[in-house]
């Protein structure tokens, strides 16, 4: 009754039609091509639902990995995942001739992220998810609105628009089809049942947010067990890489967020009132920035771990062991939102109704009571800082406490120390923007925003920048200019429910015209 529907797409199948035999891609032909079209065209008539969730293949991602393949993108290359897609398309590359290759080593080369592979790959995701259909491979968007790290490696359109004609991408796109048919067949029925569990426990019904994709991207050609997930306006996004084993709770997880973030920006307010337990957060050193900073991201992501234990019915003793090991990391409100899932259980409310009511519940006092012996975990770090990061970092932490106690001069003090060892740190450009702009400085503000975007990679410090600029354009008289940031913070702040409740409240009123009230 509660299931959401789940629509199967192939991108650019047609091209599967007609295909040619073609070197490396092991065997093929042409009444193959033709079979395997035949089997994609056909409508999933039960999981059609206007794309509530699209399980697919991207030619875009395609086109853009198989060109840095081809230039040395070798990580992750020998690691068995059960799929040879990736050593066959580079096998097919390497024996043509293709001209503008030089240029895309050189550009890949340029811009390749050392020692961390995620990042590395995921600039390069990003910008697929902002790219049309080829040959044009037109920009879905404003260039200058591309998030950070787009925008850095959006010099290789014009590169990859010869690299498709040049390389017959066209060809070897329709070839792969019959791999990446075969992966998403494998995920398939896994999905299905994972989303109508979830929404059975949830109790939303199937359409109840008309207008939202969450689109999982099924990729052959990334560096194995990758997990890139993303939040662009209203819509999710979770690329996902060759794996023995299938990725299903990464999956599951970022659906998750898809039903309840919107939860978390309806109900801001009341999730305010227990903010005082932001700051015992703030304490765990190996929680990320991002819930450290926006407690109601934080407060979700608490009850989504609390659901899937529940939805999972993990044993007493276990999910006890993993409650307390997630508190030890710093989400603080997962023992509480454990237990209170238990009392949702017993009534017949949907999540959406429950939600408020189990919100309001929370005591900070009690909470504070409860985490008063947590001994918080250190984080996991693959390699040692150096000295002069770790006393970076140290500064940073020592800016950012001192902005949430009001000490703005200390904090002005501990960044300033920052940008004189690294000009261009941003959390260091953040922190002085908010500090200008705290102590009603705003020429000095736009300043240090504006360095800020220049040099962020962070999307919670670019969409908060484009937010605090469109707060000073406002309250400078300039409403054109503050509707141009708070449309450019909508890009990115679906991920933060403090930054899309700034972007909404932004796009209705002029900053600072009417006190806001509680919804």
């Amino acid at each position: 009754m509660f299931s959401r529907f789940l629509t199967l797409n192939t991108s650019k199948t047609s091209l599967a039609c007609g295909v040619k035999r073609r070197a490396g891609l092991g065997s093929g032909s042409l009444v193959a091509g033709a079979m395997l079209f035949a089997v994609l065209a056909s409508p999933l008539a039960a999981w059609a639902q206007q794309g509530k969730v699209v399980l697919e293949s991207s030619e875009q991602l395609f086109s853009v990995l198989a060109a840095l393949n081809a230039a040395g993108y070798d990580t992750g290359i020998g690691v068995d995942t059960g799929d040879n897609t990736r050593e066959g398309i580079r096998a097919a590359l390497a024996k043509e001739n293709i001209p503008v290759l030089p240029e895309i080593q050189k550009f890949y080369a340029a811009h390749k992220i050392s020692g961390r592979p995620g990042a590395d790959l995921g600039q390069y995701v990003s910008l697929a998810l902002f790219l049309g259909p080829p040959p044009d491979f037109n920009f879905t968007i404003d260039p200058k609105d591309l998030p950070p790290d787009a925008k850095a490696v959006a010099g290789l359109v014009p590169l990859l628009k010869v690299f498709y004609k040049q390389a017959d991408l066209t060809d070897l796109w329709a070839r792969a089809q019959i791999n990446y048919h075969s992966r998403i067949e494998q995920y398939s029925p896994i999905v299905r049942k994972a989303i109508e569990f979830t929404d059975a426990y949830l109790r939303f019904p199937a359409g109840a947010y008309l207008g939202r994709t969450y689109t999982i991207d099924v990729d052959l050609l990334g560096a194995p067990n990758q997990i890139q997930a993303r939040i662009y306006g209203l819509n999710y996004y979770l690329v996902i890489t060759p794996s023995k084993k299938l990725m299903i709770d990464d999956i599951r997880h970022q659906y998750l967020h898809f039903l309840l973030d919107p939860l978390a920006v309806k109900y801001a307010a009341d999730i305010h009132d227990a903010s005082a337990l932001a700051a015992i957060a703030r304490k765990a050193p190996a929680l990320p920035n991002d819930f450290k900073e926006d407690f109601p991201l934080l407060v979700t992501e608490c009850l989504i771990r609390a659901a899937e234990l529940r939805i999972d019915k993990v044993p007493e003793f276990q999910a006890e062991q993993r409650v307390n090991q997630m508190t030890a990391s710093g989400l603080v409100l997962v023992p509480y939102f454990y237990d209170a899932l238990q009392d949702y259980e017993k009534q017949e409310a949907a999540i959406s109704v429950y939600y408020r009511q189990m919100i309001r519940r929370i005591n900070p006092a009690q909470e504070e009571l409860r985490l008063a012996n947590v001994k918080f975990t250190k984080p996991k770090v693959e390699r040692a800082p150096a000295s002069d990061l770790s006393e970076i970092q140290q500064l940073l932490d020592e800016g950012d406490n001192a902005i949430y106690s009001g000490n703005y001069d200390q904090a002005r003090q501990a960044f300033e120390k920052v940008i004189a060892k690294n000009p261009k740190n941003e959390r260091a450009l953040f922190g002085l923007a908010v500090v200008a702009s705290s102590t009603r400085k705003p020429d000095l503000a736009r300043k240090y925003f504006k360095e800020t975007l220049d040099s962020a990679r962070d999307l919670r410090l670019v969409t908060w920048s484009h937010i605090y600029l469109g707060r000073i354009d406002d309250l400078s008289g300039e409403r054109n200019r503050a509707l141009a940031q708070y449309h450019a913070a909508s890009l990115t702040a679906g991920a933060y429910p403090e930054a899309l409740r700034a972007v909404e409240s932004g796009l209705k009123i002029p900053f600072g015209s009417e006190p806001r009230s509680r919804q």
